[in-house]
């Protein structure tokens, strides 16, 4: 990789779905519709002014809550849940277990259904009581609610298991004893830490949502249903480093970074040099067991394999290493051993579906969008569009196709349908609406509105409906940035790049089509963001979050050091912006030739992490190698010498070296998604090209 913002698209699109804009509805395959087994079918079909459609049809009280589905979740809170029944009004209030649902977290978008968000509460059954204010009518649904003893995180990861998640419960007594099972099968390595929180590492299993169950040593069990999905999609919490201290055994699991396939007969090479590594290869199920008292404080681990492409992990401190290596695009490898292949990517992913809602139309009609503008030119419309949010502020915005919009003329009942494909797992959605101008290249889109709904359960090939997003907020803010970025060097950087992002979660954000700015070295004054969402209403807990790059031309690449994940919340005053790493300068491998067994980076400040990419055969096969922050030169094995081909082509190479700092890191539970710009801070980064 050459820049960074290559860098960043390539990272994006790994856990980019195949339709990660919206979609029309009907537009795919048609699938199955979930229900909880515990929850309410849906209600019977009334017409414009909440009557019954047919006569004959007895609807009973006209105030009433039939059910939620979801009908349960974790007790810290945070599962979204549609209310089902009849009567309901935007003055509507919800109490589940006692607590009061805030305003924020309530919207009733038609007589016959109310999104909420779950407060906090005990676990077990709970009541839930509906209030309309208009006219002082109540109704309770007794244990509606069931509140889950724990909950998991992260809630997804892959179907080769080997995810690290932690569990928190409230009023457990988990002890040395307890044992954790995932649709019935072990997960490993528990580690009690109290009462109330552990840690497993996940089992493989088939795509799909699971319950987990806990045991204790007395036998009594208590289980969340469906807390944990499992997904084909890569994800950022799947391999890396963990377990106790290195003291004479090392576990290696070796699985493919496209399909999760453990890979039998890869080379497991602990030290940094054969002639005095201790070596084993893997077995059929992708795993090399190493014993020997060498094995103590710490060792550096490569893995290699035939038709995959090799990683390195300097001074690996822990007794467990689980490394994803990607295949080899060589056609010389689809004969008699062929590589893995990718999946299709989202072939098991989910789609979301409902209606963006404008307030101000009495019960039942569709308002008009009131706060995006007429359109001034032949060539524009009003078009609004739904989003997946991203795990990284970093990302770039991308206008959907033209026939993917939500329009003025779109169907919907009480808004304008929308459907959207997701990954598998509860996901956060956003809608823009705007002025969209087609006649230009790339396409003119200024959003003016913006809407949001958080927690939306998907499932694999499963249609969640009735999600309604309400429109509620207006993109009418700006935020100024004033920087202060590295002086420009005889290479670069030359220019100041800022992108803005807003979040809408713990490290989920929402990308915008004026996030961007960018202007020449040095900066002049400040640096202006226009047309950002106010932190209000459904953002009234949120932030903006600031990315600020020193780049090198016009494609903005590299030398480049980037400071990222500076969150404000202030629109009035400018944000400063500070705390760039110097950039890595290479000094083996450098622009001569490479041995191919030796890595020197020189820099300035304290970092936490060092990842050096040697690219050979023009993109063919990637070295990666990691290393911690305070490990800046150091021996590799001379993989050339090992049969199979399992190292670097001969010829010319590209090495980049990127520093990073990362928000509470430990090298010894490294992450492969902290491998990326996504998981860090502040960054720097540089290339060169060479010899092999």
């Amino acid at each position: 990789m050459t820049s960074w913002t290559r860098a960043l698209a390539g990272l994006g699109a790994a856990f980019a779905m195949t339709a990660a804009g919206a979609c029309l509805p009907g537009s795919g395959p048609p699938l199955q519709v979930y229900r909880d087994d515990a929850g309410a079918p849906p209600p019977t079909n009334l017409d414009e002014d909440g009557g019954a459609a047919r006569a004959d049809v007895d609807l009973g009280d006209p105030f009433a809550i039939t059910g939620l589905a979801p009908s349960h979740g974790a007790w810290s809170g945070g599962t979204r849940t549609v209310l089902r029944g009849r009567g309901f009004s935007s003055k509507l209030r919800v109490w589940v277990g006692g607590s009061e649902v805030p305003s924020s977290d309530l919207f009733a978008s038609d007589p016959t259904r109310a999104a909420i968000v779950t407060p906090a509460g005990n676990p077990g059954p709970a009541d839930v009581k509906i209030r309309d204010d208009a006219t002082a009518r109540e109704r309770t649904l007794p244990a509606g609610f069931f509140y889950d003893a724990f909950v998991v995180t992260p809630q997804s990861g892959a179907t080769t298991g080997g995810t690290r998640v932690a569990l928190a419960g409230k009023g457990t007594q988990w002890t040395s004893g307890t044992t954790v099972a995932i649709d019935g099968k072990p997960c490993g390595a528990v580690a009690v830490a109290d009462a109330t929180h552990l840690q497993c590492t996940t089992p493989a299993d088939a795509v799909g949502n699971k319950d987990v169950t806990v045991t204790n040593a007395d036998n009594s069990t208590v289980q969340a249903r469906d807390a944990y999905t499992y997904s084909d999609s890569p994800d950022g919490y799947r391999g890396g480093l963990s377990g106790g201290a290195l003291h004479g055994a090392l576990k290696v699991l070796v699985f493919d970074a496209w399909v999760g396939k453990a890979i039998p007969g890869a080379k497991v090479i602990a030290g940094n040099s054969l002639a005095t590594a201790v070596v084993g290869t893997s077995d059929g199920s992708g795993v090399a067991q190493l014993a020997d008292a060498r094995l103590a404080g710490k060792v550096t681990v490569t893995v290699a394999a035939k038709c995959h492409q090799p990683i390195t992990f300097v001074d690996v401190p822990v007794d467990t290493v689980t490394a994803y290596i990607t295949p080899t695009l060589d056609p010389a490898c689809a004969v008699g051993d062929p590589p893995s292949t990718g999946n299709g990517g989202g072939r098991d992913g989910g789609v979301i579906a409902g209606e963006l809602i404008w307030t101000g139309a009495p019960e039942s009609h569709r308002a008009d969008w009131h706060n995006v503008p007429l359109p001034v030119r032949a060539s524009e419309r009003r078009a609004a569009y739904v989003f997946l949010t991203t795990g990284s502020p970093l990302d770039s915005f991308q206008l959907p196709p033209k026939d993917q919009a939500t329009t003025t003329e779109s169907a919907g009942s009480v808004g304008y349908a929308y459907a959207v494909s997701s990954w598998p797992g509860n996901v956060t959605v956003y809608a823009l609406a705007g002025i969209e101008d087609r006649s230009f290249t790339p396409a003119h889109f200024t959003a003016y509105a913006m809407g949001v709904v958080r927690g939306v359960p998907v499932y694999p090939s499963t249609k969640t409906t009735g999600v309604d997003i309400p429109m509620t907020t207006v993109l009418d803010h700006q935020v100024t940035l004033a920087p202060s970025p590295p002086a420009a060097g005889p290479r670069g950087p030359d220019r100041f790049y800022g992108q803005l992002a807003v979040t809408v979660g713990t490290n989920v954000f929402a990308i915008l089509p004026t996030g961007t700015a960018t202007t020449l070295l040095p900066v002049g004054g400040s640096v202006p963001f226009v047309g950002v969402p106010g932190l209000d209403g459904t953002l009234a807990s949120e932030a903006y979050t600031i990315t600020a790059a020193a780049v090198t031309g016009p494609s903005l690449g590299i030398p480049a050091s980037i400071v990222t994940r500076i969150n404000t919340t202030d629109s009035n005053s400018p944000v400063v912006v500070a705390g760039f790493l110097g950039v890595p300068w290479l000094r083996d491998p450098a622009a001569g030739t490479w041995s191919g067994t030796h890595v020197r980076v020189d820099t300035s400040g304290t970092f936490d992490l060092l990842r050096v990419d040697v690219v050979s055969g023009g993109g063919l096969v990637t070295w990666m190698i990691v290393a911690p922050g305070a490990t800046t030169a150091f021996d590799l094995p001379d993989l050339s010498t090992l049969p199979n081909n399992v190292g670097l082509v001969r010829g010319t190479i590209t090495t980049t070296a990127h520093v990073a700092r990362i928000n509470q890191f430990d090298y010894a539970k490294l992450r492969y998604g902290q491998f990326y710009s996504g998981a860090w801070s502040a960054y720097a980064i540089d290339a060169l090209t060479g010899n092999f």
